[in-house]
């Protein structure tokens, strides 16, 4: 039942920060849009700052979470890669896509970069974890470069948050960019750039 409260809570309050900022969104109003008393939104969060820190936690986590359930698939390490890197360039579209039409998240994000710096950052020490883990078992497949393996743990981070960025300012058109096969265009990319340059001639 805590918890329940406490999730509640949060998600009000992301709703809240999205559609009037976080400057102009009181304790007092998150108490009444939860149907809460101002006693019990301050028996979880001491502070608008604290309920604010449970709220990027809570979009950090959601993005991690789908990345999760790629990574525990039973697939070959070069399919599971690839489909690692579809879901998480496709991740922000998803969320949005199953929230509220005003789009709460990309209005987060794009109010204010720093909150975006701060969920992306949490979420990519969890990303980096199983993305490396996965890089280790594509190790044995003969037809992956292994330089270029070490080379994707560098080039990854930048990657994501250029997408993340340009998500969020919702600008694909306007870098003559087509949203929906940008994930696959992106995958098919960083799969040939693995591969040997004799598996790659030996395909064509």
């Amino acid at each position: 039942m805590a918890n329940r409260t406490r999730e509640k809570l949060i998600d009000v309050a992301r709703h809240l920060f999205a559609r009037k900022g976080i400057e102009n969104t009181t304790m007092v109003d998150i108490a009444n849009a939860s149907e809460k008393g101002r006693r019990t939104v301050y028996t979880y969060f001491k502070s608008k700052s604290a309920i604010y820190d449970a709220v990027i936690e809570s979009e950090s986590e959601r993005m991690v979470e789908r990345l999760r359930k790629v990574y525990s698939l039973d697939l070959p390490p070069v399919e599971k890669l690839r489909q690692f890197v579809l879901i998480r360039f496709e991740i922000l579209k998803m969320i949005s896509d199953t929230a509220t039409p005003s789009e709460p998240l990309r209005s987060l994000f794009s109010t204010n970069s720093k909150r975006y710096e701060k969920i992306t950052q949490l979420a990519l020490e969890k990303e980096k974890i199983m993305l490396n883990s996965i890089l280790r078992q594509c190790m044995d497949n003969p037809d992956i470069d292994r330089r270029q393996l070490a080379r994707l743990k560098v080039v990854m981070p930048l990657l994501q948050q250029g997408v993340d960025i340009s998500f969020m300012r919702n600008n694909y058109r306007d870098l003559g960019v087509d949203e929906a096969s940008f994930s696959n265009v992106v995958a098919d990319f960083i799969l040939n750039g693995l591969r040997k340059h004799s598996a790659i001639n030996s395909s064509i």
